[in-house]
């Protein structure tokens, strides 16, 4: 399993940070990961995202994700079992919001577990991009949400 974290203090509400996340395409521009946003669909804290991604420039299989809203505190995504991505990988990502007097302060993780063979290949070749990558990608968020306050 390869894990990357980011953190930020986002001068913006728990909610605006978590919706913003759950706009698959407004979030694609801060996630490099993502391509082809292929569907999303969403009843009320629930709902699946499926989208075509790659890591470290290797294109992956279209993913569906499934996740879960915690009003306004957490998001998380998980694999489901559908198409070929399980065949190569599981996702579990999170975002946990904390309100503070300035803002909010984010904690980003996203862990990848490979089934082998391909563990062998892929952990060594993302492991570091995963954990800058995922500390760039708060920054971007961080950015991004800022400017459009």
């Amino acid at each position: 399993m390869i894990c990357g974290e980011g953190r930020a203090v986002i001068e913006r509400s728990p909610r605006d940070v978590l919706e913003f996340v759950l706009d698959l395409p407004s979030y694609a521009k801060v996630d490099t990961k993502i391509r082809r946003i292929r569907s999303m669909d969403r009843t009320g804290n629930t709902g699946t995202v499926r989208h075509g991604g790659h890591l470290r420039g290797l294109p992956g299989p279209p993913v569906t994700l499934r996740f879960e809203l915690e009003p306004w505190s957490r998001l998380r995504f998980t694999s489901a079992e559908t198409g070929l991505a399980p065949w190569v990988f599981r996702f579990d990502g999170s975002f946990t919001c904390r309100p503070l007097d300035q803002g909010t302060e984010v904690v980003h993780r996203e862990c990848f577990t490979f089934r082998a063979p391909w563990r062998w290949a892929l952990e060594p070749y993302a492991r570091g991009w995963l954990a800058q990558d995922t500390r760039e990608e708060m920054a971007r968020m961080k950015l991004l949400l800022e400017r459009t306050t």
